[in-house]
């Protein structure tokens, strides 16, 4: 029995009767093709909900499958073999080509698979969420497909990640050539955001507009070399290049070209089907319906219609390759393909990565290196748009100096996410808040956007104290005459109460607009349920308020940590890390650690923490100190745990009351749903509170924060701040983020060359040493 078959004889006859052939043959080309349980229902289940199966029956229906699964093999990049040509087969839909770029995502899947082991190990698997994105459509496809210009202008654009609301209607406007910062709370969709312009899954948003998304986990790290990284970024021409590189070696092996072939029958045939599909989502009423009859065509029908133009008049495979490779050749004559390794090495060298570095392997290279190289790959592209994320996390100062001059010399749209308040003030033209499920557009940087919405949120409340007084004036005078009235029975004082209850009524909103014009009812369109705008005020926006507990005393007053000619090397290496470092460390000290990646801060802080133990020197610590450590790696970690924040913090300490855990976890903005939800599932600024929540339990005498405000927004950097300011413990942290450090330091060190150096003028001073040009920008 097929497993077609299987799945029908599971369906009530009252679901089969409802489903008409058309949509039974589809249905039974994707059974056929999917053996994973769980994709097969993410493919069928709209079909049978719309045919009225009940949850029950679907629930039924699925549980049956899951049983006996064979266990599904594990995926290569090399292609798998198809049939001899002597015994066709059907080629299966849709599989995507083995590509160096595809290639790069699977280095990158398999460093993040490393990282959450604590998954793997229970065995959970953790379904990714369904998004949905879309904006206002022309019933007229075509017009909403392409523009005459590189403006994006987006009318009710909706985001839907399960059954959570991002956006509701908001417009997404951005001016071609323009640089803007993002700000909003962690958790709001920022990142969401961005990747569904980016992969252009954002139904709407133009075509002909190209755009390339950045996020630090897409900073390869990769056995290829810098240089085909880049040139793999061009999706588009690696396909063509894929397929004639195959087809050309595969000329006089018959059955090998027979498989290069059906590859890129298959490629062509995933592309026109895609295309079908768009279609179909974008018309409506009738059009929308034969869109969508030829778009269940194209995807029964595609593959074979694709094979039966290539082979028409019954070519043999070498006369069929030989037609591919003229159309590839062409595409890549189109595009430029024979300059694109000129093309990019004169990027790479714009950025000062030199020849050998660029024929070396990405692994090779710092995370400040690898942003260029991720740089070089959008300048590669030439994109319309570029989407950073949190581009500035895991780099050291030096790399984000380097970065933030560059942006601003790029003559592109750019939309950046980021925690740094220095970075977006250097780069950032206009700043966009999401907040409400809106997005609101702000001239300046983000400084000058902060005090703007300060001065206007100060003169809506005079605004709204000025009213008040007004409507109590008149609230007075409708007293005064109605007593009046009742004394003396004059009716032409009754009408005047009246006249001015009704001027009380219309006194509900504000007489001028935001941008300063008068009100008139002519320019206030639509329906309204009050004769004015309401005069609306906004809170400034709460930072978080981050708990940490003040630290218990210790009886020994002296130093905390006392580090004495301490000195490190790793295994192996033949220089030291650390030479010769002496430092002690008291209570409620505050101390800023600098340095580029890899000069040993992190070693240090490993050091200070008992985690390493130094290769010469002495390290003392108090009995009884405890030490709160978070690392750089933390929110990574985390991002794999299918366990709740709530069960790990009372399995981690045992007694832990529930009520009090959830009080806890509450205090970091982390209550209620937020408390029992897979930390997998959480937005990277509340994994990063979930892991100081966690640390911070102990209510630890000393804090070693590695690069703690990654992930963090704007509002927690500033909750942090706070906080910290009000510890009486001591801090010694690790950060790039010059604003957090200058807030909350009272001493900088540099790592150079294995020494401790204390810099008297603090961060300012470092960040001129490595790069003067962003430091007299700064200023």
């Amino acid at each position: 029995m097929t497993a077609y078959n299987v799945v029908l004889n599971l369906v009530p006859d009252a679901v089969k009767h409802a489903l008409d052939q058309d949509t039974l043959d589809y249905l039974q080309g994707i059974i056929e093709d999917t053996p994973d349980p769980e994709a097969l229902r993410d493919a069928i289940e709209p079909f049978l909900v719309d045919a009225g199966m009940s949850d029950s029956d679907l629930a039924g229906l699925f549980a049956k499958l899951s049983v006996d699964t064979p266990a599904e093999p594990s995926i290569s990049s090399e292609p798998v073999p198809l049939p001899d040509a002597a015994k066709p087969a059907p080629i299966a839909p849709i599989i995507s080509t083995a590509s160096a770029s595809s290639r790069l995502r699977s280095a990158s899947a398999s460093k993040n698979t490393s990282s959450s082991k604590t998954a793997k190990s229970k065995g959970a698997k953790i379904k990714p969420p369904k998004v949905q994105a879309f904006s206002q459509q022309s019933r007229f496809h075509t017009e909403t497909v392409a523009t005459l210009s590189n403006d994006v202008d987006l009318k009710d654009v909706n985001i839907i990640v399960d059954d959570n609301e991002l956006l509701v209607d908001a417009r997404l406007w951005l001016k071609s050539g323009y640089h803007y910062g993002m700000v909003g709370r962690n958790g709001a969709g920022k990142s969401t955001l961005l990747s569904v312009i980016g992969n252009k899954s954002l139904v709407g948003f133009p075509e002909n507009i190209r755009t390339l998304y950045v996020q630090q986990l897409d900073v390869l790290d990769s056995n290829i070399s810098v240089l085909e990284s880049v040139l793999a970024s061009d999706e588009e021409r690696q396909k063509r290049v894929d397929d004639a590189g195959a087809i050309e070696r595969s000329l006089l092996v018959p059955e090998k070209l027979t498989e290069a072939i059906n590859k890129y029958i298959q490629r062509v045939a995933g592309e026109n089907i895609a295309k079908a599909q768009k279609i179909a989502a974008l018309r409506s009423g009738k059009r929308g319906k034969v869109a969508r009859e030829s778009a269940l065509k194209a995807e029964k029908n595609m593959l074979a219609t694709v094979r039966n133009e290539l082979y028409q008049g019954g070519k043999q495979d070498n006369e069929v390759a030989a037609d591919i490779l003229a159309i590839l050749y062409a595409e890549l004559n189109t595009m430029e393909a024979q300059s694109a390794e000129a093309k990019a090495r004169t990027i790479l060298a714009s950025m000062d990565i030199s020849e050998a570095q660029q024929d070396g392997p990405v692994s090779n290279l710092s995370g400040g290196w690898r942003m260029r190289v991720a740089l070089a790959q959008a300048l590669f592209m030439e994109p319309d748009v570029l989407l950073l994320d949190e581009c500035t996390n895991h780099l050291d100062l030096a790399a984000i100096s380097w970065l933030q001059a560059y942006l601003v010399t790029l003559d592109i749209t750019i939309v950046c996410v980021s925690h740094d308040r220095d970075f977006l003030n250097a780069i950032s033209q206009e700043i966009i808040r999401l907040k409400n499920k809106q997005l609101t557009y702000h001239p300046g940087n983000y400084d000058e956007y902060e005090q703007t919405e300060d001065e206007l949120r100060k003169k809506k409340e005079r605004q709204f104290a000025a009213l008040e007084r007004r409507r109590e004036h008149v609230k007075k005078s409708i007293d005064n005459f109605m007593k009046h009235a009742r004394s003396t029975n004059d009716s032409k004082i009754l009408t005047q109460a009246a006249s001015r209850k009704k001027k009380l009524e219309r006194m509900v909103g504000t007489d001028r607009f935001e941008d300063g014009k008068r009100f008139k009812r002519s320019n206030w369109a639509g329906w309204h349920e009050t004769l004015r705008p309401e005069l609306k005020l906004e809170r400034a926006e709460k930072d978080v308020d981050f708990s940490i507990p003040q630290p218990e005393n210790l009886r020994n007053h002296g130093p905390l940590v006392s580090l004495d000619d301490v000195s490190f090397a790793y295994d192996g290496a033949q220089s030291q890390v650390l030479d010769k470092v002496s430092l002690n460390v008291i209570m409620g000290d505050h101390i800023a650690l600098l340095g580029l990646n890899g000069c040993g801060k992190s070693t240090l802080i490993n050091i200070i923490d008992g985690t390493l133990k130094p290769t010469r020197g002495n390290v003392e610590r108090q009995v009884r100190l405890r030490i709160g450590h978070y690392t750089q790696h933390f929110v990574d970690e985390l991002s794999g745990v299918a366990e709740s924040g709530l069960k790990r913090l009372m399995a981690d300490n045992s007694g832990t009351k529930e009520s009090d855990a959830r009080k806890w976890l509450g205090s970091f903005e982390l209550g209620g749903p937020l408390a029992v939800r897979p930390m997998a599932t959480l937005s990277g600024g509340q994994r990063a509170r979930m892991a100081m929540a966690l640390m911070l339990f102990s209510n630890p005498h000393m804090l070693l924060l590695d690069e703690v405000t990654n992930h963090l927004d704007m509002y927690a950097v500033q909750g942090l701040i706070a906080a910290l300011n009000e510890y009486e413990g001591t801090v010694i942290l690790v950060s790039h983020d010059r604003h957090f450090i200058r807030e909350t330091a009272d001493e900088c060190y540099a790592l150079q060359n294995g020494k401790l150096v204390l810099l008297e003028d603090g961060v300012d001073e470092y960040v001129a040493s490595v790069h003067p040009k962003a430091s007299a920008r700064d200023k």
